[in-house]
């Protein structure tokens, strides 16, 4: 597998993806890879802004790299394009119905161990990918808030996307723009010099470490994750009397009976009609009851 040097996250609707393929083309030798895998040993490649249907593509410049590597792979009888290094990934953004997910532009290392840089084309490389951002940076906007569908006054400042003037404008009709984070969370565009208005308007999930005593101890649902359902009956301080669902924990679990410092995270996303989400479950003893509890909270920030 490919590492990356460098990267552009960025999120284009299908006409800032023509804008930007129009300057990534005005350089003559510039093609357009649609495909990172072949059923023959020529790749197609296209100077066309339209009808490109794959989302993983490379750039290719015939002047720094005369031609890709190609390497056959028998086990599925097709080839697959090689020279990472001296091509320029481009990761399309995905459009599905009224949403927009996010692509990128990146500089991959070599292939399988090989060295990162290729020198014949290490200078010139990063050069190209350094122009194409200085257009992307020039042309799109980074002026973003990610926040959840769920509670849209849970959010923070997202700086890494670069969003095109033609999807700002359709998000401002209706349409979600979306990250790789849970897909209950959106980008939102604000003009930046209403940053510090805006974000005032944002704050973080919510979290509280509880204190009860064990009534149940129920199935291993995860053996990998080590949660198990737990019933915890809470003292007064808590907002509810009475909590069940997975926790998790570490070994040997607590019994019924004992005195445990629960974790729970506020609902963000919405996939259940319960306000909280269970985290962990800790036992507590006379001789750890403060460390623990002090612990879970400087973890979870409470």
């Amino acid at each position: 597998m490919t590492g990356v040097r460098s990267q552009l996250i960025t999120l284009m609707a299908p006409e800032d993806e023509a804008a930007f393929l129009s300057f990534v083309f005005e350089r003559p030798t510039v093609s357009l890879i649609t495909d990172v895998r072949s059923p023959g040993p020529e790749f197609p490649r296209t100077r066309e802004v339209r009808e490109i249907h794959s989302l993983h593509c490379m750039l290719w410049d015939a002047a720094i790299l005369p031609r890709p590597h190609v390497e056959h792979v028998a086990s599925c009888d097709d080839y697959c394009l090689r020279s990472d290094e001296s091509l320029i990934q481009f990761l399309r953004s995905p459009v599905k119905g009224t949403s927009i997910g996010v692509g990128r532009i990146a500089l991959a290392t070599g292939w399988r161990g090989a060295p990162a840089t290729n020198p014949k084309t290490a200078r010139a490389m990063t050069s190209w990918f350094n122009a194409l951002g200085r257009w992307i940076k020039a042309n799109f906007e980074n002026s973003l808030v990610y926040a959840s569908d769920f509670k849209p006054d849970v959010g923070s400042r997202e700086r890494t996307v670069w969003v095109g003037p033609r999807a700002i404008e359709l998000s401002s009709q209706g349409w979600k723009l979306k990250h790789d984070g849970p897909p209950e969370y959106s980008l939102h565009y604000f003009e930046p010099a209403e940053e510090a208005a805006v974000l005032a308007r944002y704050r973080a999930p919510k979290n509280f470490v509880g204190v009860g005593r064990v009534v149940h101890v129920g199935e291993v649902v995860s053996e990998m994750l080590q949660k198990q359902l737990f019933r915890i009956a809470l003292d007064r301080d808590a907002p509810f009397a009475e909590f069940e669902g997975p926790f998790s924990c570490t070994r040997p679990a607590p019994k019924v009976g004992d005195e445990v410092a629960c974790v729970f995270n506020e609902n963000i996303l919405g996939r259940h009609p319960e306000s909280w989400e269970p985290r962990e479950i800790k036992k507590l003893t006379p001789a750890n009851r403060d460390r623990v509890l002090e612990g879970l909270r400087k973890t979870w920030r409470v």
